[in-house]
């Protein structure tokens, strides 16, 4: 197994405080040695479409705001490799990213896996050039936004999870004729959440895409998570692994701000590695029982305290190792 260490640790597609200093290429260069000194190699970058204001970004999270700093992805990635990381292992895109920036380009729903497909098929080139393995895709927006465009017409939800299938399949074309793999991910508040992303599994075509366990997103959606990485993991090219002790009391995955709440007992819904109550030596397990060889990406998404969270990220690895060996020993 390879740890990817993920850049999602920032929340670097929002408004609000920091959100200039997050901006900033400065900050990103030195975020990026600190990812090189807890001794990662490995990335994986959430990458955002490209539109007018991102693109002047210092962050790198859309290939146009990379190819403004580096002057292309290969000049990003010798950058990378100057400061200690080999390589952009896994990118990942989002429906919900890309349902954010409608307003900004004026694009309509009904054309939405059509940009959708250009936006994966752009970074689908980037990862080339980043030596990469891996687009893990985020499907659909999150479904309070859906139940809004809808006007909470069922029969139209249902269409657009059976468009994002097709989409899937076009964009995993795209992938194997790349040779990258493409992976799907299940946040709880989208149409993959809990045990439904079993049901689109069966939508798509398995030789393009497979599926990657997010165990933080399945249990909050009350799905066995133990159950679905057993399941897949001896098919998954990639897994995710996140960490939580959210419980959500109020349906927040129906509204449109379900990765922070306003309601209820608890508004924070994702935990730094280690610090949630995931059992993540059982997935471990797991996955050497399985004899899965792929990139695992570790993503203590929007943590409160950025250095040391990368540092979690590489005490949390070491940890989960150690007690792996310690516990064959015993046997």
């Amino acid at each position: 197994m390879k740890a990817v260490a993920s850049f999602g640790i920032v929340n670097a597609d929002t408004s609000g405080p920091g959100a200039f200093l997050r901006a900033a290429k400065w900050y990103w260069d030195e975020l990026t040695d600190m990812f090189a000194a807890a001794g990662f190699n490995s990335v994986m970058i959430p990458m955002v479409p490209n539109t007018e204001n991102v693109s002047r970004n210092g962050a790198p999270i859309c290939t146009a705001s990379i190819c403004t700093r580096f002057g292309s992805p290969e000049g990003y990635l010798e950058y990378l490799n100057e400061k200690g990381i080999k390589n952009v292992e896994v990118i990942g895109v989002s429906a919900q990213s890309l349902f954010n920036s409608l307003f900004e380009t004026g694009i309509s729903i009904e054309k939405f896996y059509d940009v959708f497909y250009d936006y994966a098929a752009d970074n689908i080139e980037a990862l080339l050039q980043f030596q990469g393995s891996t687009l893990l895709v985020s499907p659909t927006p999150g479904i309070g936004f859906l139940k809004q465009v809808f006007q909470n017409d069922e029969v139209r939800m249902r269409r657009f999870f059976e468009e994002a299938a097709v989409s899937m399949n076009k964009i995993g074309q795209k992938c194997k004729a790349s040779q990258i793999n493409l992976a799907i991910r299940n946040e709880y508040w989208t149409q993959m959440r809990g045990e439904h992303i079993e049901a689109f599994m069966e939508l798509v075509d398995p030789e393009l895409v497979s599926y990657a366990p997010d165990p933080a997103h399945l249990k909050i959606a009350h799905a066995d998570y133990e159950h679905l990485f057993r399941k897949y993991a001896g098919k998954a090219k990639v897994v995710c692994f996140t960490d939580t002790k959210f419980e959500d009391e109020t349906d927040a995955y129906q509204t449109i701000s379900p990765e922070f709440p306003q309601d209820g007992r608890q508004q924070r819904v994702y935990y730094d590695l280690g610090y949630g109550n995931v059992d993540f030596a059982l997935l471990y397990s797991i996955l050497k029982e399985a004899d899965f060889d792929g990139p695992v990406v570790l993503e203590s998404k929007y943590s409160l305290d950025i250095p040391k969270g990368i540092l979690r990220l590489r005490t949390f690895w070491n940890r989960l190792e150690k007690q792996y060996l310690k516990n064959r020993e015993v046997k």
